[in-house]
């Protein structure tokens, strides 16, 4: 279970999200999020326009996917996606993850806020429009 002593916690399509450090922190100039993905879990393949990604590997294995490339990563693994570019990971390997998700500048912290508060898968479309992220569908196989 993801402890969180110092943030906001918050659920996102399945996954447990510990706000490190939000917008209003950080004059907007990023926001740090420490999230435990359980096993099979998958972000939908999505473009970011208004922030760059960078994701730390401190626990589990990811296959991530960005443009039209695919790589396994574990522990110690670093990504970096800028904005404008289609990505996404799975969760692979019989354990649960956990990543530091750092977005460069701040905005996303409001998305994950709408998003817990909406509940409906069906609705993510619609909110991540709002923070300027396009759901292009799910992960290739």
């Amino acid at each position: 279970m993801l402890e969180c002593d110092e943030g906001q916690r918050f659920e996102s399509l399945g996954a447990l999200v510990c706000m490190k450090a939000s917008a209003e922190q950080t004059g907007g100039t990023f926001n740090l999020f420490d999230v435990v993905c359980p096993i099979g879990f998958a972000t939908p393949l999505h473009i970011h326009y208004a922030e760059d990604v960078a994701i730390f590997i401190l626990e589990g294995d990811l296959t991530f996917f960005w443009g039209e490339e695919k790589m396994k990563a574990n522990a110690g693994s670093y990504f970096f996606q800028p904005k404008g570019t289609p990505h996404g990971f799975r969760v692979t390997g019989t354990a649960s993850a956990r990543i530091l998700y750092m977005t460069f500048p701040a905005g996303l912290d409001r998305f994950v806020v709408e998003h817990e508060m909406s509940i409906k898968y069906s609705e993510l479309a619609n909110t991540a429009a709002r923070h300027q992220i396009e759901i292009l569908g799910p992960l290739p196989e």
